[in-house]
């Protein structure tokens, strides 16, 4: 017995269909190298963490940078903008060999826009337990002034 060509159809929908899902469900992991390359990308643009908080009287960014020192960061405030540079090495030291290396050295500059004005020279930074921290005092013109209403 024949089959009409209604049920052919169907049958190539439905297959249609399914390589329609697996195309979404699996398409990242289909070019492994795009994704990987995807993904170092993200990687590097968003290298340290940052979280930033105001208040009020300063500006307050906080930066993870694990096994950097003082040496290691340098920060800048130029064109209204936070400017945080560095480099992570990762040399064995003197007299041992490297058998293992999963944190590679890295560069990074991220350039971060201020919400206000800052005074520059009242700026801090300061390393502790891996984490940058860095005041950025508000500007005189910026801060609130209380204003006294008089009665006339």
């Amino acid at each position: 017995m024949l089959t009409g060509w209604r049920d052919f159809d169907q049958t190539f929908r439905a297959f249609d269909l399914m390589q329609h899902e697996l195309d979404r469900v699996f398409g990242p992991w289909a070019l492994p190298s795009l994704f990987v390359e995807r993904a170092r990308r993200s990687a590097r643009t968003s290298w340290p963490s940052i979280n930033a908080f105001e208040t009020k009287e300063a500006f307050v960014y906080t930066a993870e940078v694990p096994g950097l020192g003082e040496g290691d960061v340098s920060v800048l405030v130029e064109d209204e903008s936070l400017v945080l540079r560095g480099e992570r090495k990762s040399d064995a030291p003197p007299g041992y060999e490297t058998h293992m290396r999963e944190r590679a050295p890295y560069a990074f500059s991220r350039k971060l826009p201020l919400p206000g004005r800052v005074d520059a020279e009242g700026v801090t930074a300061t390393m502790k337990d891996g984490i940058l921290t860095v005041t950025l005092p508000k500007s005189k013109e910026t801060l609130p002034r209380q204003i006294a209403v008089k009665a006339v």
